[in-house]
């Protein structure tokens, strides 16, 4: 191929990140300069570096004789910086964070209490009421309080040495639960190397100073909010982060503390362009957006109408990042749907199903090879090797390249639900309606959503047959609810009549439910309309 895309003239490789832990990062990002701010909340609450230190190393100080090293702990908070905290001091006793989402509930957080056998719990008041209704044993709960950021404090002990904190580059740092295509949430062990390299290969791509404030606006139970804030550990610069990201509030909080950049994934941009024109949209300094799966057809809008460009990127739990439309120019991609190249260090294959890479413009599964993808998944040494083949990830996506070697997301082959930038187990969801005394079996599909990327639709097989007359939406609804997290709970109800289609290896044919149950479908039941 001539004429390739790429990102350019690049720093080496550890230029920006030449660590090999996290807590050496922060060391020496928090005494560079210690009384800049690190984290600021959009109402107020804030932590200069030499703050964080100190909480850390004080929690850290508690959990000394609580946590050993590969212990796991659980936490499960709302965006406070106590989350922040807690992540730190567990990686200070070369423990692992094992994060769940604070919105669980006792289905889903239960799930994982018993896949990840913590030695201990870091929750909210809201979040240690919900752990009371779990299905088996829970282990101890520190319980974080009231105001922010002291919600902590009550536990400090004789502050725990950093400095003489021995982590090593593989040592797990964090298990996140990603949904796959069949069966419940698998833990996905990220070590610390896994994040040493994002952040590296992120500043090498996009330099970053002490001037920069980057704009948090996802939940601090993603690894994306950590990314930023070793991002901002490691170039001197600051995060600010929302509670929750808001139309509404999110110009505001862009001026009123300063924000330069946007870490954006699913409908934050087609949420945006909802809101009314105003002068604020164009009154601030924002330099980019970096977003992941950006919408073609609004790409030129956001444009236009904000002043800055978005760099669409392609990344994945599994995989770190992946790749990323190259800054320079990058006003050349707008609308193109391009997930950009490989950065320096990253290299994708696009495969058939024998594993050959495939011609030019044809559409396979994405392999991905670096030094630092993710360790496997926690306690599925059958699914680790089925993803991890010879050092490759394969990311059950399917992408194409085109003669420039750009890379363009097709679809996936997993059968997950992607709402809101959330993977959706089907699998998960389907186990909780089929636990209803009177479904006898349930299928979960994805709908395609302008706004949100994807929508659940669940049908449903009822015992003795019938309709929503038989089994009525709100209980279904009402009884997902307690078990499921809000944004798990399927949108779309519809009723099968008579048997579910089969393959021939009698798993439920999903094609065949698709084009049975479309939107000219008499019976399907849509909760946000309530009909």
């Amino acid at each position: 191929m001539t004429g390739l895309i790429s990102h350019g003239e690049v720093p080496p490789a550890k230029s920006a990140v030449p660590e090999d832990s996290i807590i050496a990062l922060m060391l020496r990002g928090c005494r560079e300069d210690p009384f800049r701010p690190l984290v600021i909340v959009e109402d107020g609450p804030r932590f200069t570096r030499k703050a964080f230190e100190d909480r850390v190393a004080a929690f850290a100080g508690h959990l000394a004789d609580k946590v050993k090293p590969h212990d796991r702990v659980v936490v499960m908070l709302d965006n406070r910086l106590e989350y922040l905290v807690a992540f730190f001091a567990i990686l200070a006793c070369r423990g692992t964070l094992v994060s769940i989402s604070p919105d669980a509930k006792a289905h889903d957080a239960g799930h994982i209490l018993r896949d990840a056998e913590p030695v201990l719990v870091i929750a909210g008041a809201a979040q240690a009421e919900v752990l009371k209704g779990v299905d088996g044993p829970v282990p101890e709960v520190l319980v974080v309080g009231e105001p922010e950021p002291d919600g902590l404090v009550p536990y400090d002990a004789a502050p725990l040495d950093l400095g003489k904190v021995a982590g090593e580059r593989e040592d797990i740092a964090a298990i996140y639960y990603t949904s796959g295509s069949t069966g419940a949430p698998k833990g996905c062990m990220l070590h610390n190397g896994w994040w040493l390299n994002v952040v590296d290969t992120d500043l090498r791509l996009f330099p970053r100073g002490w001037q920069d404030r980057q704009l948090c606006c996802l939940p601090f139970y993603y690894a994306d909010p950590t990314i930023q804030l070793l991002t901002s550990l490691a170039s001197r610069g600051t995060m600010i982060a929302m509670r929750r990201f808001s139309v509404s509030r999110f110009w505001d909080v862009v001026r009123t503390h300063d924000a330069t950049e946007i870490l954006s994934i699913a409908s934050i941009p087609a949420l945006l362009l909802t809101g009314e024109r105003s002068e604020a949209e164009r009154d601030h300094r924002i330099r980019l957006a970096i977003h992941a799966g950006l919408p073609p057809d609004i790409h030129a809008e956001l444009l236009e109408r904000y002043g800055f460009d978005w760099l669409n990127q392609y990344g994945q739990t599994e995989g770190g990042l992946i790749s990323r439309v190259p800054m320079e120019g990058s006003e050349r991609f707008t609308g193109t749907g391009t997930m950009g190249v490989e950065p320096p260090g990253v290299q994708v294959k696009v495969l058939n199903e024998a594993g050959e890479e495939v011609p030019v413009g044809e559409a396979g599964e994405a392999a991905v090879f670096s030094e630092d993808v993710f360790r496997g998944y926690l306690g599925r040494p059958e699914a680790t090797a089925e993803t991890i083949r010879d050092g490759w990830v394969h990311t059950g996506d399917l992408v194409r390249r085109d003669a420039k070697g750009l890379l363009y997301f097709v679809g996936r082959k997993k059968e997950i639900v992607r709402r809101s930038g959330e993977n959706i187990s089907g699998a998960e969801v389907e186990a909780v309606l089929s636990s209803h005394p009177r479904i006898v079996e349930a299928a979960v599909i994805p709908v395609p959503d302008k706004l949100r990327g994807e929508e659940v639709k669940a049908i449903l097989s009822v015992k003795g047959g019938g309709g929503r007359e038989a089994l009525p939406p709100d209980e279904v609804l009402a009884w997902c609810r307690e078990r499921l997290a809000g944004f798990k709970v399927p949108r779309y109800l519809a009723w099968q009549e008579g048997e579910f289609p089969r393959l021939p290896s009698m798993k439920i044919d999903r094609q065949a439910l698709r084009r049975a149950h479309d939107f000219d479908d008499p019976g399907l039941w849509d909760r946000e309309a309530g009909k």
